[in-house]
């Protein structure tokens, strides 16, 4: 092979040579293209940089993409029209959330109460007796309009038979 006659003191002055000319060559190149006259007449003046102060900032109003759009039923409110319910407020939305966590409440205890009138073979006076704890302990049940639904609730409930004066005695 003619590979065997090189040396590899021969390789590398070969390779140093061969790359110091490769190097010589590139810098000639772009030393040529570096030292082209520049014609003042035809040359485009340069762009203006952000430190001068003939370059024209965007201003917020031109938002190159648009504006995000918002999630259904999100809105955006000034400070001023916005504000928390008042406590002493019964009306509208407080009232509805304070009756939504009232109902399930009594309803939690008439269920405890018709358990342990089932387990302990309780009678009428029993119900009574224990649903007047729950009048106490919510008080502000009885004048809700969903005794209707309470008194359906109690009746498929209790192990025994209560007339419908029974159950409108119950909210008094």
């Amino acid at each position: 092979m003619i590979l065997k006659s090189f040396t590899w003191q021969h390789f590398i002055v070969a390779t140093l040579v061969l790359g110091i000319i490769w190097y010589v060559g590139i810098w000639l190149w772009y030393r040529r293209k570096g030292k082209k006259p520049i014609d003042t007449e035809n040359s485009s003046t340069p762009l203006p940089h952000r430190w001068q102060k003939q370059v024209d900032e965007l201003s917020p109003q031109d938002d190159l993409i648009g504006q995000p759009t918002l999630e259904p039923g999100v809105q955006i409110v000034e400070a001023a029209d916005f504000s928390f319910a008042d406590k002493s407020d019964t009306t509208g939305l407080a009232d509805k959330s304070h009756q939504l966590g009232l109902v399930p409440d009594v309803l939690g205890e008439i269920k405890s109460i018709c358990a342990i009138l089932e387990q302990k073979d309780g009678n009428k006076e029993d119900f009574f007796a224990m649903f007047e704890m729950v009048k106490v302990k919510y008080p502000k049940i009885i004048g809700y309009p969903t005794t209707s639904e309470l008194n359906q609730f109690i009746r498929e409930h209790v192990p025994f038979h209560l007339s419908d004066e029974e159950l409108e005695g119950l909210w008094n």
